[in-house]
């Protein structure tokens, strides 16, 4: 087994994702630390293009296929020629983002080629010529220190924002290497994923039986986005998003939530910041009726600004925030709202 450290991006729509890059930037760091060579692995539409974003956060190399195959199915393909490529290779560990296709990818990787698998890894250096982790375990209560035991690649996948994206110019090669072939009986993509049927605005379902709000795609991502509007218990309900929702939009953002919010179905989950949620690292985040737990704010916590809207003055988020505003949702942002849309019309 070699000392090298690879990154595997997650690309959506010919779109190269901001973990990515943190990826990158981590495997570049590790490899240098163990004297081994780093690379980026970039499979499906806009691989190409991604290579000289991947170059420049310090790898050595990236590794592209631009092959529709990565596309037309799921994670089959993906787990082929990364299965393939670690088998003649031998990396010391990859690190693969923890989406949902990085998930799959890793377990499949992990039952395949019977490798150690380590998830939602939030900091990760060299020890003793080893891959020290920390993984934060019993709902964010408690940060544990892990290694692998024994030989075989490491497979190591990462929350969004665990690294910071390092810039070092682009100085890595580029191989293009061969797609495996249709898988026989693989599950296809019939269309965009999680947004057919989808329009530009939200809008009212039902879940299980239960009210939801759905926010439109371009307020969904919550991981990439710059500012963030997140809603509570304190929201009401799920019809009480409709508002947070048309913050968001004023101020391009997107829409998200504590844990309570999705495990009573009033947005879907993958809105939920936290612990056990999504990790965010916005410019801003609003956050509407949220206590501030410690789960939500392990998840929160790294936004440059965090402003909080709450009627309980003695909510602990106020503990933590760069601005606090005492108040009634259903007044505070409407007005704020419209505050925002008058700026704008006005400039």
């Amino acid at each position: 087994m070699t000392n090298d450290i690879w990154a595997v991006a997650d690309i959506e729509g010919g779109k190269l994702k901001s973990i990515s890059l943190q990826l990158a930037s981590k495997a570049a760091q590790l490899a240098a630390a163990l004297g081994g060579q780093s690379a980026a692995v970039a499979l499906g539409k806009g691989a190409q293009e991604a290579a000289a974003a991947l170059g420049a956060t310090g790898v050595n190399a990236v590794l592209v296929s631009d092959d529709a195959v990565y596309d037309a199915y799921l994670a089959q393909p993906a787990t082929d020629v990364l299965a393939q490529l670690i088998q003649q290779r031998q990396p010391k560990a990859v690190l693969l983002p923890a989406t949902v296709t990085g998930r799959d990818v890793a377990g499949r990787l992990a039952a395949r080629l019977g490798l150690g698998v380590e998830y939602n890894v939030t900091a990760a250096d060299v020890a003793d010529g080893e891959i020290a982790m920390v993984v934060p375990a019993f709902g964010g209560q408690l940060n544990v220190n892990a290694t692998f035991a024994g030989d075989g690649t490491r497979l190591i996948v990462a929350r969004q924002n665990a690294f910071a994206i390092t810039k070092t110019g682009s100085g890595a090669t580029t191989e293009t290497i061969p797609a495996p072939a249709a898988p026989a009986n693989g599950a296809k993509v019939s269309g965009p994923f999680g947004t057919e049927g989808a329009t530009e605005e939200g809008h009212m379902t039902t879940v299980n039986g239960h009210p939801q709000y759905v926010p439109p795609p371009s307020r969904s991502n919550v991981e990439e986005a710059a500012i963030i509007v997140s809603g509570g218990r304190g929201v009401g309900g799920p019809e009480g998003f409709a508002d947070l929702d048309a913050l968001a939009k004023a101020l391009g953002g997107a829409v998200g939530s504590s844990r309570p919010v999705t495990d009573d179905e009033w947005l879907p989950h993958h809105h939920h910041i936290g612990q056990t949620g999504r990790t965010v690292k916005p410019e801003l985040y609003i956050a509407c009726g949220i206590s501030g737990a410690v789960q939500h704010q392990a998840g929160m916590q790294t936004s440059k600004y965090i402003i909080a809207i709450n009627k309980d003055k003695d909510a602990p988020i106020f503990t933590f925030c760069d601005l606090g505003v005492v108040g009634d949702l259903k007044v505070v942002i409407p007005e704020l709202t419209k505050l925002v849309e008058d700026y704008k019309a006005s400039h």
